[in-house]
């Protein structure tokens, strides 16, 4: 019994001494990542294959605007192993007024840089989504 109360102490002590000197709720919202304002949601996207060689891939992506005063502004797109990762980001139209807030639809056709890529499955991130195309040769042009 002299055991546990000793044990059962120790545990408070350490608790109580770990939360004075550090708020645990502070400290984990502080290290959330947060969403990049400017980075659009994309509601779906489709992989599109040409089947002659060289092989051409496109991503279809699918969505909404927030309001008809915002447009696409870039779009990135970098490799990281078998992944392709692509960023829509969106910017204001300061030449235009906006009265009213109502999403406008978009549907924007990316081609993708495959050339040079050998055959297999590859992950393809599109902002908040995320799908799979396969090669089914090298795309690479001797």
């Amino acid at each position: 019994m002299f055991k546990l109360s000793v044990i059962l102490s120790s545990f408070i002590l350490v608790a109580c001494s770990s939360s004075v000197n550090q708020p645990i709720a502070k400290h984990i919202v502080s290290e959330i990542a947060k969403p990049d304002p400017d980075e659009l949601i994309v509601e779906n996207i489709k992989v599109m294959m040409t089947e002659l060689f060289p092989i051409e891939v496109s991503i279809v992506a699918r969505g909404s605007l927030p309001d008809s005063c915002t447009i696409i502004d870039q779009i990135t797109e970098e490799q990281d192993g078998d992944t392709l990762i692509l960023k829509i980001t969106t910017a204001s139209n300061t030449n235009k007024t906006c009265p009213n807030k109502v999403k406008q639809a978009f549907a924007e056709v990316i081609p993708l840089d495959v050339a040079g890529l050998y055959s297999g499955f590859y992950k393809i991130k599109v902002n908040n989504k995320t799908d799979t195309f396969e090669l089914g040769m090298d795309n690479i042009i001797r």
